[in-house]
């Protein structure tokens, strides 16, 4: 349930590739912020980059370029429904766009997140697209209580 196969960091040159080939600038901070998003096996709040930075980047900076990597999809948006987002890679560590799709559970006790690797929604999707609808997305997220809090 949690494996670890669409999460893996980034080196400084990837990084810097990254930055490059979306058009952005190739900053000390952009490379680390990825770097670290990178290197997280769940998606990480704005105060958690923060304090994994050693304060080396202010909490604006890195509200701004959190929304330049969405505005180019190196990233996405998980909402735990904690009251703020949190981000995870869009890309694997090569750099192209990672197919790879998966969901999260959190406990609603010590805040732990885990990765959940399988979604069927295939009869989900069927029902939807008779109603028409194509290019479908969706989000879903799940709470509980882990075994370590029972």
């Amino acid at each position: 349930m949690d494996k670890k196969c669409c999460h893996s960091p980034l080196s400084e040159a990837a990084a810097k590739d990254i930055l490059t080939e979306n058009g952005l600038n190739r900053t000390k901070g952009k490379i680390k912020i990825l770097q670290e998003i990178s290197r997280s096996h769940k998606p990480l709040s704005v105060v958690e980059i923060h304090s994994r930075m050693k304060e080396s980047c202010d909490v604006s900076t890195i509200f701004r370029t959190l929304t330049q990597f969405k505005e180019k999809h190196l990233i996405q948006e998980v909402n735990l429904d904690e009251g703020f987002f949190r981000y995870e890679m869009n890309h694997a560590s090569d750099g192209h766009h990672n197919p790879h799709h998966h969901h999260h559970v959190r406990c609603r006790s010590c805040g732990d997140i885990k990765n959940i690797e399988h979604c069927d929604l295939a009869p989900f999707e069927k029902a939807i697209a008779k109603l028409g609808f194509k290019d479908m997305e969706h989000r879903l997220e799940f709470s509980g209580i882990c075994s370590k809090c029972r």
